[in-house]
């Protein structure tokens, strides 16, 4: 990118306010850190508005301010405390701009919008429930952004949202922060992580631990414990926190019991997911964990919900790209007897090398933090 363009996307003081339901666990929530942090480091001055969450840190470590507004509540009087704090803080803060990252953030977004004159661009992460009465909360704002191809056509589809007012941008990772290391560093970091399974391939699988991504995570669970004979040592690190961890705990000491060892390991909530993805061999999930992987060198299985996708190779993944690496229309179901063969397949694979150079030149090239950053940019800028 020029010289002469950096210095239009760059801020040059302009006030943008990010809207968050909360800021816990979830792939949307790092993104609104990580596009913030981005977007500071260009010269906008940027503002942070959410339900809170153990992210939180992450905004105010940065240098960024974040205000307490209860955005991920359908209760009434809490929606209007929310509307009331967010008019308060676009006069005082002199706010140019709202972003607003999901829905209910979106609907209050809108009022606040209207009522100051304030342009408003709204994100869709993720294909929200449709019909009535979800559509009557569903707000396009002056300007979307969808992070797929194929969520910009579910809410042109299904919301009747103009598809001339979205652009498409995937969510960016921070390469600063998820890099790959020498084998010296990464065995130290595993040995950190994992010192029972240093002789053994480390897995890892992650997501929210919803009742959908768990059944993921027990099938990933039972399809390694098949392939112990085959890779003595084999380990499985679950990342992620949620409603369902339980179920899938009790999955994973089922698995150590009849194993004898400790074969799957559940780290809960993990704040620093570099560290674990540094310390694996591979990575199962989807979205912004499997670009995160790819970020630090590791090849990676896509598999969620939907369906099952494999290994990410060059031959699949323009079908990836077009569904921000998600699980959405996948060739086939989950089972674990499929996802055993190819765990072993890509442990196996001769290319390896290559498919990891290929995953990692992917992300640098088209899913930096700073060139979505950029790009959310030049949108606010068709605005400002």
């Amino acid at each position: 990118m020029s010289n002469t363009k950096k210095h239009i996307l760059s801020g040059q003081g302009r006030v943008v306010l990010e809207l968050a339901m909360g800021l816990d666990i979830g792939g949307a929530e790092t993104h609104i850190v990580s596009l913030s942090r981005s977007l500071r480091e260009m010269g906008w001055n940027v503002l942070v508005a959410s339900g809170g969450g153990r992210r939180v840190e992450d905004i105010t470590g940065s240098g960024i301010e974040h205000f307490d507004v209860p955005l991920g509540s359908r209760n009434p009087l809490k929606m209007l405390r929310a509307y009331k704090s967010l008019i308060d803080i676009v006069k005082s803060r002199n706010v140019d701009l709202i972003h607003a990252h999901a829905r209910i953030p979106a609907w209050i977004g809108t009022y606040v919008s209207r009522q100051l004159h304030v342009p408003l661009v709204t994100t869709y992460h993720w294909t929200f429930v449709s019909g009535f009465p979800w559509n009557l909360v569903s707000r396009q704002g002056d300007l979307t952004i969808a992070v797929s191809d194929v969520i910009k056509d579910y809410i042109t589809r299904e919301f009747g949202f103009d598809g001339e007012k979205i652009t498409v941008i995937p969510n960016g990772i921070d390469c600063r922060e998820f890099r790959p290391l020498s084998e010296e560093e990464s065995r130290d970091i595993r040995m950190a992580v994992v010192p029972e399974a240093v002789q053994g391939p480390v897995l890892v699988y992650a997501s929210r631990m919803t009742p959908e991504l768990s059944a993921t995570a027990c099938l990933t669970i039972e399809a390694v414990s098949r392939l112990a004979q085959t890779f003595p040592g084999i380990s499985l690190l679950i990342a992620g926190d949620g409603e369902s961890l339980s179920r899938v705990e009790r999955a994973a000491q089922e698995v150590n019991r009849r194993s004898g060892r400790e074969m799957v390991k559940c780290l809960g909530f993990v704040s620093d997911m570099a560290r674990v993805y540094q310390a694996s061999d591979l990575v199962i999930g989807m979205s912004r964990v499997v670009l995160e992987a790819m970020a630090c060198g590791k090849p990676c299985i896509v598999a969620g919900p939907q369906g099952d996708f494999g290994q990410v190779t060059p031959d699949n993944v323009d079908e990836l790209e077009e569904r921000n690496f998600t699980s959405n229309g996948a060739p086939r179901p989950v089972e674990a007897a499929t996802l055993a063969s190819e765990i072993a397949s890509a442990l196996s694979d001769a290319n390896l090398d290559e498919i990891r150079a290929f995953g990692l030149e992917l992300v640098r090239s088209k899913h930096s933090a700073e060139a979505t950053a950029y790009r959310v940019a030049e949108v606010y800028n068709r605005l400002l």
